[in-house]
């Protein structure tokens, strides 16, 4: 123990004391040091700690007595389960509570005796005192002030000792408990104003996929969702001390960092049109188009009929009885043939499956085959926009509309390039950049290879694309069965898409079956391959 019986070990004492508050991060922690080292430089024989909480009482946080060998809460294993001690009673200052009034007045009050002393209510340690055989005697109450002047806490001390004797707190130990009150309520604010910054940025970037989900519902859900499965990818990835990444963990901080860069990993959306990112259906724009391919379609159904009547109506003229019935069949044909193609363009524009060389070809052949006319202009069934985004191969994007999508990392890179992050989140933009980057350097928005990404950057990409392909709130897709988006990824891997010693484990460790028990569809699971699925090996 220091010394502080003179003025320079006093000092000292409250610059070793001051180092070891600066290194607290745990406000809990950081308190029970604040009342230890005001136990040990008044010499005190207990004493209490409480923080002002939101429902404005004085809650207790540490608890200490030497002599009854006493400590509840803080670093103890021992909860305090007392009641906090409220400010407020029917609205009124609480006077009978000496540390109430401590905090509300914010005087220093220091008693000689506290059996003695009024008009505090000391009955409660009175009646603890006659359970235990304790003696509470001479007592130093002082509040907590913060920056702006709020009293955030009360520490109280009991029974001053001078060896074996309980002795009144002097002034001059006072003068140095308020020095210390001064520091350990700047410490306290300290944690409190980080605690609160950390929690603001949480918070904006929660907000900033709540913009996205207000956007667009599906997208919004994988903003929410990324977070967590990332989060899930990355603990299973620690705990497994197996093959390149046994040496791999995930310190506290880091993972608070993955998670904010989850959150943000697609904040670049918010830019993102609307219709690009809601497309449904190939001919989508602001609507459906292939209601207006329909309507031109009944036009030609129309026409078909018109032109065959007259030839009709011609050969009844003419006596022509079996060229009537040769007219009819064409009709029949030809309107058949009208159905068949009605129906193709509806299916293709639906973009589920892959579109075939044949079915692109038949697109052209449609489009060549039909003409309507509009007030007597011929014009062609489909327009040239129309056949190209009926052919596109796979889903409901074309190459422009992809080159949107791709757009919102630009902005996401911009929009994270642009904050000043602190240095302990200074890897969120690496994470959250990575979820679109392939492992041979071909992936966006700066085509980075394996070796220049960090693991929680490639361990994104895996979470993102799981989630994507697991996702039954999608307009454009159904849920896919695990099996087959495994199967996908396993494909990825191989053509080296994806990080294969990542994928291992979230095979493995079946990081998918928690994550779709808890944000999918159960009945998506089904029975897998593990060893096709990573015969990559």
């Amino acid at each position: 123990m220091i010394d502080n019986s003179s003025p320079q070990s006093a000092f000292e004492h409250l610059l070793h004391i001051s180092i070891q508050l600066s290194k607290e991060v745990n406000t809990d922690l950081l308190m029970e040091k604040i009342l230890f080292a005001a136990v040990e430089v008044s010499n005190a024989d207990a004493g209490s700690i409480y923080l002002v909480n939101t429902e404005k009482e004085l809650e207790f946080r540490t608890i200490y007595n030497k002599s009854m060998n006493l400590h509840l809460g803080g670093s103890s294993p021992s909860p305090i389960s007392f009641p906090g001690v409220p400010l407020f009673i029917e609205n009124e200052p609480n006077r009978s509570a000496i540390v109430a009034h401590a905090a509300n007045t914010g005087e220093v009050i220091n008693i000689d005796d506290v059996y003695a002393a009024l008009p505090f209510d000391f009955s409660a340690a009175r009646k603890m005192d006659s359970k235990t055989g304790y003696r509470t005697k001479s007592m130093l109450t002082f509040p907590l002030q913060d920056h702006t002047g709020d009293i955030i806490g009360v520490i109280q001390l009991i029974n001053a000792m001078d060896g074996e004797e309980i002795i009144s707190f002097s002034e001059q130990v006072e003068q140095q408990i308020l020095s210390f009150a001064a520091l350990g309520a700047i410490a306290l604010t300290n944690r409190a104003l980080i605690s609160n910054m950390e929690q603001l940025f949480e918070s904006f970037a929660k907000t900033i996929a709540g913009a996205i989900d207000a956007k667009s519902a599906h997208t919004g859900g994988h903003c929410k969702r990324v977070p967590e499965l990332t989060l899930m990818i990355a603990d299973a990835v620690s705990a497994y001390d197996e093959g390149p990444l046994a040496s791999f963990k995930l310190s506290k901080q880091e993972r608070h960092q993955l998670s904010i860069a989850g959150w943000l990993h697609d904040c670049g959306k918010i830019a993102t049109p609307d219709h690009v990112m809601e497309k449904s259906r190939k001919l989508e724009t602001i609507f459906d188009r292939i209601h207006y391919v329909t309507a031109k379609l009944e036009i030609v159904k129309r026409d078909i009929d018109l032109k065959y009547q007259e030839q009709m109506i011609t050969a009844l003229k003419a006596n022509k009885a079996v060229r009537v019935e040769q007219l009819e069949r064409e009709r029949f044909l030809a309107q058949k043939q009208l159905k068949l193609d009605t129906a193709f363009l509806q299916k293709v524009n639906v973009g589920g499956e892959f579109l075939t060389d044949a079915q692109e070809l038949n697109i052209q052949s449609i489009a060549d085959r039909y003409q309507i006319f509009i007030e007597n202009v011929p014009q062609p069934l489909l327009s040239q926009d129309e056949i190209k985004n009926l052919s596109i191969k796979r889903g409901t994007l074309n190459n422009e509309e992809r080159n949107i999508i791709k757009k919102h990392m630009d902005v996401t890179l911009d929009i994270l390039e642009a904050l000043p992050f602190p240095k302990h989140l200074s890897n969120v933009a690496e994470y959250a950049l990575g979820h679109h980057e392939t492992m041979d350097g071909k992936g966006y928005p700066r085509g980075l290879t394996k070796e220049q990404m960090s693991v929680p950057a490639r361990l994104m990409a895996l979470a993102d694309i799981f989630e994507a392909l697991s996702a039954a709130d999608r307009p454009y897709k159904s849920a896919k069965p695990v099996s087959e988006c495994l199967k996908i990824m396993s494909n990825m891997v191989k053509n080296n898409h994806l990080d294969g010693d990542l994928f291992t484990i979230f095979v493995r460790s079946k990081v998918y079956e928690q994550y779709i028990h808890t944000f999918a569809d159960p009945r998506q699971l089904d029975a897998i391959d593990v060893e096709a699925l990573l015969d990559f090996q």
